[in-house]
């Protein structure tokens, strides 16, 4: 009799597919990096428009674009560089979960 789909070893071949936890623990920390960095860009966001308008520059939509896309980046880099410390405390806390 023979039946078809079924293997004689499945379990060995879901253990050798997972990923080991050194890898998700890097997935991780790259996710709450990102998120840090979303939160501080958002962050400057709104610092920015507490700024009174006017100034040497005229301002314009050309301005804005180059100011939101600066403070992007620089969230990035500061969110790999270890930031405010939102990344590290949201790393530590969902690791536990793997």
């Amino acid at each position: 009799m023979h039946i078809e789909g079924l293997t004689p070893n499945p379990i060995s071949k879901d253990v050798a597919a997972a990923p080991s936890k050194a890898a998700e623990e890097a997935k991780l920390k790259k996710a709450c990096q990102q998120f840090e960095a979303l939160f501080l860009s958002q962050m400057m966001a709104q610092m920015r428009k507490s700024i009174p308008k006017g100034g040497l520059f005229g301002g314009g939509q050309e301005q804005e674009m180059f100011m939101g896309m600066l403070d992007e980046e620089r969230a990035k880099a500061w969110a790999q560089d270890g930031g405010v410390g939102l990344a590290n405390m949201l790393f530590q806390q969902m690791r536990k979960n793997l």
